[in-house]
Parts: structure tokens; C-alpha cells; sequence
């Protein structure tokens, strides 16, 4: 269990170090993982020029937790409990990320890591589990961090429901430390906190585990990345509530979730599809304007629906929730309408909540996915589109 004093220093720093936290034994299990496992699969999903072990960093992500002998250390109790003290809440698993960087691979430039167009950064309350497999130092390259550079007075209510964040303030070169991470240490950074890390100029792989764990009431605003179903059936069944979203089915459909208030009354915007009562929206896609292997941002198609099918364009959309819908998993967002709009026709038609006809409805799940909408113990962001991150990524 944390301290109540270091508690304090990462929400005044930014980050917190557990010095020799993760047990050798534990270190030595993750390294017989890792044997099995090369880091291949998120590094062509960026970089398909890459040929391991040439001069590179390298990804393993994805499916992978599957490995019991990786499944283990996301549930672990060093990690989970620290964690859960930090966020104030149950935690989420939203990335399962190992780094290798192989010899003479480069470094990173200064940077953080809220991103609004990825489902691994863009809750409003998240934070990193880095666990070094060798010693960060000169040679491996150190992972630099900037106290205090993580801002939180950023984060603001705007006109909506969801908040806002101001653009990030870069530290001076300055502002930067070597933490002195060495094999077996978790460190615990926050969300916003920049950091860098120099190549590696040694003759080993520098190697690290960097997960991250949001709030369970602050989703992901583009949405959870999708584990699929052994990656839940690898953990343990308190393990298994770390889990945000599993299935072997895919993301197949995405819909918009419109509402506002007229009269004291809340509507829901609704459009007919062969007899029945549908929120806008169809098919996915991949955007891949920002290519990454966190998959599940459906932003871009949601929003071209939209365009389409009701003649709206929407600044962002946050996460709703995934539905069963034939072929797959629905994947729902909302936006709340004001009352600034130019009163012009609808394609399809505002109703009141309260007197839809639940056997109208093309899903069954409509009126569910408002009353989650609504719900008020959850804190969302804004996520937007792959494509409308590209000229400002908010992060660099």
C-alpha cells in the first residue's frame, strides 16, 4: 500500500518509483514470456520496413497477455494495488505494451502521452506501469521524465459535458531527470507527465513493460482496445475486472448517439431502417491516417455516417459503449446537441426517452446506451479522428 506522502509526491511530480518493487523471480517468469513471444506484432502495424533484431524499437502488444507467463504481471498485487490507490478508482487494463529496444536502436523525442485519437491515451485519468528488464543507464539508454510537467490544471469543464484539455506546455531540456530505473523497479507515471528516452548504445536489448491502467469511470474516449476472449480467459477472476472490452468478434458497426433537451424533456435522434428505429451509423474501418496498433478508434467512420445519414458534423465524440449487433460489436458514441444550431429539418426524427417504443428499435439497446450517456458517475474527453489529430497530435 502507498503512503500518504507518496501519493502526494505523484500528484505533485507526475510519477512515482517503487524501487526494486517486481520480485527477480517474476522478472525471470516475463523473460521466458518474452522468449516465446517476439516483438513483432505492434512494430509492423508502424513500421513494416523493420526486420527484428536490426537497429530499431520494437513493439509487442496486442493479443499477446494471452501468455500466461505475461497474463500474470497485469494482475499482479504490486502493481493493481498501487494503482488503484493512485487513480481513486478500479482500474482498467487498456494497453499490455512491451518495448524492445534493440542495440542501436534510437530514441524517442519529448513527448506525452494523452492522445485523443488512441484508445490507450485518451481517458481523462490514466496512468503507465514501466517495469525495466535491464538497467536504464547510459549505455541501454535512460527513459527521462519532466517533474511537474504534466499539468493537470490543463484539464477543464467546457461547454459540455465532456471536459476539455489545453494544448500541453513542452518543459525546457532543462526540466528533464534520469530516474535511474533498474531491472525490477515499477515505475508509475501519469497520463501527461513528458518524457523521452535516449538509443540504445549498448550491446543487449533494452527491453520494458509498459502497461497502462485508466479509471474505470473515465473511459477511453475513442473506446476500449479490444482484447480478445483468451486474453480474459488467461486471468484470474479478480484479474478479469481489469478487462474493459473483450471479444473474438470484431468491431463491425459503429453508431452516433444524439441527444438534447427540449421542454425539460431529453431526445434521443432516431432514424427509420427497414420498419424500425435506428441510431445513424454502418460499417467500420481502420482508419490508419496515424498508423498504430491500438485498433478501435471508429471515430472517422461514426462521423462520416453522421455526415451522410443526418447531415451533421460533430467536433468530437466520445465513447458510449460496444452493443451486439449482427456481424459483431456495435461501437456507440455520444455528442450532446445545444441549442445554437440553425433550426433546420432533420433526416430522421427527434423523439422523447421516455415514449420510444422499445419494440421499434432495429438493436433492442438504444435506450440502454442513453441511460449510460447520462449516467453521471462517469468522467468522459473528447476523442477524435485519426485524421484530425494528424496536423496536431496534442502530444509533441
Amino acid at each position: 500500500m502507498l503512503t500518504t506522502n507518496q501519493i502526494k509526491q505523484y500528484e505533485s511530480l507526475g510519477y512515482l518509483l517503487l524501487k526494486g518493487a517486481i520480485a527477480e523471480a517474476d522478472m525471470l517468469r516475463l523473460e521466458r514470456g518474452f522468449a516465446r513471444n517476439p516483438p513483432l506484432d505492434g512494430t509492423l502495424a508502424v513500421d513494416p520496413t523493420l526486420s527484428y533484431p536490426s537497429p530499431g524499437r520494437y513493439t509487442l502488444s496486442n493479443q499477446s497477455l494471452k501468455d500466461p507467463d505475461f497474463a500474470f504481471i497485469v494482475e499482479h498485487r504490486a502493481i493493481v494495488e498501487p494503482v488503484r490507490q493512485i487513480l481513486d478508482d478500479d482500474p482498467k487494463l487498456t494497453a499490455f505494451v512491451l518495448y524492445d529496444r534493440t542495440p542501436g536502436g534510437p530514441g524517442l523525442p519529448p513527448h506525452h502521452d494523452y492522445k485523443r485519437w488512441r484508445p490507450v491515451g485518451s481517458s481523462m485519468n490514466w496512468l503507465f506501469t514501466i517495469i525495466p528488464f535491464c538497467d536504464f543507464d547510459e549505455a541501454t539508454g535512460p527513459l527521462y521524465i519532466a517533474p511537474g510537467s504534466h499539468h493537470l490544471e490543463r484539464i477543464q469543464e467546457g461547454a459540455s459535458d465532456c471536459l476539455d484539455v489545453d494544448p500541453a506546455i513542452k518543459p525546457e531540456a532543462s526540466g528533464f531527470i534520469d530516474p535511474g530505473l533498474q531491472r525490477g523497479d515499477l515505475l508509475l507515471m501519469n497520463m501527461h507527465l513528458w518524457h523521452k528516452a535516449d538509443g540504445n548504445s549498448s550491446k543487449q536489448h533494452r527491453v520494458g513493460l509498459f502497461n497502462k491502467y485508466a479509471a474505470a469511470s473515465m473511459p477511453p474516449a475513442t473506446g476500449y482496445f479490444l482484447f480478445d476472449d483468451d486474453v480474459y480467459d488467461a486471468l484470474s477472476d479478480e484479474g478479469k475486472q481489469l478487462i474493459g472490452v473483450h471479444s473474438n468478434r470484431p468491431i463491425a458497426t459503429t453508431r452516433a448517439l444524439l441527444v438534447r433537451e427540449r421542454d425539460v424533456e431529453l431526445e434521443v435522434y432516431l432514424h427509420e431502417v427497414d420498419g424500425k428505429l435506428s441510431l445513424p451509423g454502418g460499417t467500420t474501418w481502420d482508419e490508419r491516417a496515424i498508423p498504430d496498433w491500438d485498433l478501435g478508434n471508429m471515430i472517422g467512420p461514426c462521423q462520416q455516417h453522421l455526415r451522410e445519414q443526418a447531415n451533421i458534423e460533430v467536433p468530437w465524440l466520445s465513447y458510449v459503449g460496444d452493443y451486439e449487433e449482427t456481424g459483431g460489436l456495435c461501437r456507440v458514441y455520444g455528442y450532446t446537441l445545444n441549442d445554437h444550431g440553425f433550426p433546420a429539418p432533420y433526416a430522421g426524427q427527434w423523439l422523447a426517452v421516455d415514449s420510444v417504443d422499445r419494440s421499434r428499435l432495429a438493436n433492442g439497446w438504444e435506450l440502454d446506451a442513453v441511460a449510460t450517456w447520462q449516467d453521471p458517475s462517469f468522467t468522459r474527453g473528447k476523442g477524435l479522428s485519426q485524421a484530425q489529430c494528424r496536423i496536431d497530435q496534442f502530444a509533441y
